[in-house]
Formats: structure tokens, sequence, C-alpha cells
């Protein structure tokens, strides 16, 4: 059935969407958390923080355990710690227990993340690859937007308690329909050809494509952060800083499933991540300048956008499907580590400077590196045996 695959990246979307939806919880309840449990701004970002750092220590013992079973069964595994951790901080009376509770969340966050990128690898073939990966990739954001509101009516109607086991009711919600999931051709021969081994051959360009990621997500993380401080800096009011970051947010998001289907239709991924992040640290770097900043702000978004699903489908260019859920988790783990270490980098380089300009600059020589970066892959993907062992593994290459 032609349409099955597009099925199924539909509910793999929920169940990752359930992932951003349990992850804006904290920040929808901020207020009536502090105020109850007694703690203030930086035990909240701790909170916030919780569910992003397990992924360091998660993701590539994830990938091993998903190479040796079905990842089905460890996708269901992972969306129940999700519903566990909400139903967990419902029950939270202080700042420890919600911090184990929302680590619990995050691994089991870290695990979904991973198993629904590799299925989504597994499902499409290497003409379709950028543009799944690119709908997936929006969902993250797209769970995260709808929560706000949504949680913020249930805070001031029904507590931040109701918040928390709104997270669970969704990752049930989602486990429901990822339970339903079919499991691809590709996954069954992987099975049945035994355990992968990850090849030596493609640990490097694995990593180099972790790097990557890691290096466009901690410059969107560190532009939506400190975008909205130099503007103030320059002159504008907060009010205006914070719409022109949260328009840029906008662009962005539109360009990814946008940006997917132009770079799917040209077949030219490798060319499209050069591009795109030579044009965004650009325009960043014409934003610290205070050159045009409404322009410049919304041409980084638009950048951003089509490199996303062709980032995420360099790794399948590599792996062998029995080999995928190894190779995705450690080009997650090379992802968390950036994430987990690059914002405290750029706060010491901001306090260095004494200027929010500081954490931009790095922000557009993030990007300029992947130039660089994304040649390596290839560089080095060429050289490598496994690029053509067969017509199959040939035209997963082909893009």
């Amino acid at each position: 059935m032609p349409g099955r695959k597009w099925i199924v990246l539909a509910v793999l979307f929920a169940t990752r969407a359930a992932i951003g939806f349990q992850f804006q919880s904290i920040g929808s309840a901020a207020n009536l958390l502090m105020a109850d449990l007694g703690i203030g701004y930086s035990e909240v970002g701790m909170l916030l923080g919780a569910y992003m750092l397990p992924g360091v220590l998660v993701a590539f013992p994830a990938g091993l355990l998903g190479s040796r079973g079905r990842e089905k069964t460890l996708g269901i595994v992972g969306l129940v710690l999700m519903a566990v951790s909400g139903l967990a901080l419902v029950y939270s009376g202080d700042l420890a227990f919600a911090l184990a509770a929302r680590t619990v969340g995050g691994v089991g966050g870290t695990i979904v993340g991973l198993v629904a990128t590799k299925m989504v690898a597994d499902w499409f073939d290497a003409r379709e690859m950028v543009l799944a990966m690119s709908i997936l990739q929006m969902s993250w954001p797209f769970g995260a937007m709808i929560a706000l509101p949504i949680q913020t009516w249930i805070a001031h109607s029904l507590g931040w308690q109701a918040v928390m086991a709104s997270g669970a009711i969704c990752s049930v919600a989602a486990l429901l329909a990822f339970a339903m999931i079919p499991r691809a051709a590709q996954s069954i021969q992987a099975e049945a050809a035994g355990p992968g081994r990850l090849p030596r051959a493609a640990l490097i360009p694995v990593v180099i494509s972790g790097a990557i990621w890691g290096a466009m997500n901690l410059a969107c993380v560190l532009f939506f952060s400190y975008a909205p401080l130099l503007m103030v800096a320059q002159g504008s009011s907060p009010t205006v800083a914070a719409s022109l970051t949260s328009l840029s947010i906008w662009f962005t998001i539109i360009a990814i499933p946008a940006g997917g289907y132009l770079v799917h239709r040209a077949g030219r991924p490798i060319t499209a991540i050069i591009a795109c992040s030579l044009i965004a640290a650009c325009a960043l770097m014409l934003f610290v300048e205070n050159f045009h900043p409404t322009i410049a702000c919304l041409i980084f978004g638009v950048a951003i956008g089509p490199m996303s699903g062709a980032i995420l489908s360099m790794p399948a260019r590599v792996l062998e499907p029995a080999d995928r859920s190894m190779g995705f988790g450690l080009f997650y783990t090379c992802f968390y580590v950036l994430m987990a270490a690059g914002p405290t980098v750029a706060g010491s380089l901001q306090d260095a400077w004494g200027s929010p300009s500081a954490a931009l600059v790095a922000s557009a020589a993030l990007l300029a590196s992947m130039v660089p970066l994304v040649l390596l892959f290839l560089a080095v993907a060429k050289r490598c045996d496994f690029a053509q062992p067969s017509p199959e593994a040939k035209l997963r290459a082909v893009s």
C-alpha cells in the first residue's frame, strides 16, 4: 500500500510532537510552579535542562538496544517513561522529586526521538528521505507551539498539576497510535540478518553528521536566546525584540517542510546545506551589525528550514538498515553533547565580551563551520567501502 508510509509518518509526527508538548509543560506553568514549590528562575531552568541532558548518556545505549531488538518496543518503553514522568510531576512536592521525574521524561523523550528518526529512515527511500525527515523535524516545535496556549489555559483553569497530567495524557495517546505502526520491510530484513555492528568506516561520517546537526541546532538556540537581548541593547523595545524573534521562529517552522519539499524536488541536499548555512551565517552577521535587522532576522529564519531534513538524511546515506539504530544513537549523542556544552561556552564568551553579540557571532561561526564539515563528510563517505557495496546501497547514496 503506497500511502502506508505517509500514514506511518503522520503517527511518528504526532509521537515526536508529544515530546515537544511535554517539554513545554514546565514553561507553561512556570509561575505557578515557582509559587507552589518555592523555587526561582534558576530552578525552573534546571527543570528545563533536566529534560535534555539525559540524551548525552542515553542516546547511544538506546541505539545499541535498538540494534539488538525491535525498535518499536524501545519506542513504546520511551513513551511509557514519558507518561510516568508526567504523572510523577503531578505529585511533585519539592524540587528534587520534580527533577527526578523530569529526568525520567527526558530519557523517554530521547529514546522516542531516536526511534522515530530511525523508523523514517527505514520507511522512506533516498528520493523521499529529505522531505520525510523535514516533516518529522517540524513535529517537535509544533508540539511545543500548540502546548503553549493549551497548557496556559489549563494552568489558569485547573492548576499546574493538570498541565503535567496533560503531558502524560498526550504521551499515552501517542503510545496507542505508535503501537499500531507496522514494521518496515527494511527493519524486518535487518533483524533477520542479525544484530548490526557499526562499521568502523561509518563511524567518522556519522560523527561528522551528528556534529553538523548539533551545530545547526545550537546556532538556532543561541539566536533565539540572545537576539532579543542584542536588539534591546541596540535600542529596540523588549516587545519589538521578542516579536521579531518570534516571527523568525515562525518563518523557520514554515521553511522546514517547504524547504524540505524544494530540496526533495531538486535532489541536492548537500548543496542545500552548504548554501543555506552560508546565507544564515551572513544574515546573522548583518543582524549583529544592526544592518536592516528585521530583514536579516527573517532571512535567517528562512535559511535554516531547508537544512533540517537534508542533515537528518545524512547518516542514512552511509548506514545499512541493520546498523541504523546504533548509528543514529551515535548521531544523537554528538548532537546532545554540543547542545549541553554549547550554551555554557557561549555564555562565557558573552561575559568576556560584555555583549550579547558574542553569542550571535559564535552562532554565525557554527553555521559557517558546517561547510567544511559537509565537505569532509562527502570526502570520507566516498573513500568508504560501504559507499557502493550493492545496487541497493548505491540507490540510497544518490542525492
